[in-house]
């Protein structure tokens, strides 16, 4: 056997023992490390865009990825439709915790298929107008979250607002994704 092979071997194995968070419900399964390499996978996707399209990266910020998630955990339980019903709510919620709110405007996608749902999501979100005028809009910061139900299908919201002054304090954006999620075909996707 190549060392190659058992230190992957070993990665697959520590990634297998990791525990649970306490966000689980009976009604979908629980926010894990794979959520959150969905998410940084994601929010890298977008930036990778930007940068190609001449325009300055966002800015990750933990409230508004928070509020993101909420969205999508709140679509996979099925206290909301899939869609931007409380879009608003959202928006004035940030505005609260954020000041200097300018503009605001979201992406959400769903998938039932686990191979390469960031990408599948980036995919879908440039080929439809609305949302690429979100990601290539003057937006300066970006959330985003993601949750998956107890059928297996992944929720994506991505919140982008313009905060003005921009020169508030940031939070670092999440590192470059170093694993991907290698299940499956490519299912249809849902986007709005």
């Amino acid at each position: 056997m190549s060392l190659r092979f058992l230190l992957l071997f070993g990665l697959v194995a520590l990634l297998g023992l990791r525990s649970v968070p306490a966000q689980q419900t009976a009604a979908t399964h629980p926010v894990t490390d794979y959520g959150h390499n969905l998410e940084q996978e994601t929010f890298y996707l977008i930036n990778a865009y930007r940068k190609a399209d001449n325009l300055p990266p966002l800015q990750w910020d933990f409230n508004i990825a928070k509020v993101a998630r909420d969205h999508s955990r709140d679509m996979a339980v099925g206290e909301v439709d899939f869609g931007h019903d409380g879009f608003h709510e959202r928006v004035a919620r940030l505005g609260a915790l954020l000041p200097g709110l300018k503009a605001a405007g979201e992406n959400i996608f769903e998938s039932d298929d686990p191979d390469q749902l960031a990408q599948s999501a980036v995919a879908v979100w440039l080929k439809s107008p609305h949302h690429l005028k979100n990601i290539c809009g003057d937006f300066n910061y970006s959330g985003l979250g993601v949750w998956q139900d107890k059928e297996g299908t992944v929720y994506f919201t991505q919140i982008f607002l313009k905060l003005q002054p921009a020169d508030r304090t940031t939070q670092a954006a999440p590192p470059t994704p170093g694993l991907t999620t290698p299940l499956g075909l490519l299912a249809t996707p849902y986007t709005r």
